[in-house]
């Protein structure tokens, strides 16, 4: 019998972080070094779900944009209603 080896092909992703500052009150600092938080990591989840949002918010621009640009039509089920009402 002869051994097949086999590969393991491993995928890595090298995420580049770059740093950027801010200034925030003494007090505030203070604060914050009172708890054991990794506050890098709740700023950066925050930054994330605020881009999330506001890319929602542009999309549901964009999409109001296209409907208000389409023309006013009646709607389907009224014109049904209307011509069986006077078929009859």
């Amino acid at each position: 019998m002869q051994w097949r080896g086999f590969y393991i092909y491993v995928y890595v992703r090298y995420i580049m972080k770059v740093v950027y500052s801010l200034r925030i009150d003494k007090e505030l600092r203070e604060e914050m070094e009172k708890y054991n938080v990794k506050w890098n990591e709740e700023i950066e989840k925050f930054i994330r779900e605020k881009i999330e949002e506001l890319k929602k918010e542009e999309a549901m621009k964009k999409l109001h944009e296209v409907i208000s640009s389409l023309p006013e039509t009646e709607p389907v089920g009224v014109r049904l209603v209307r011509e069986d009402r006077d078929n009859n």
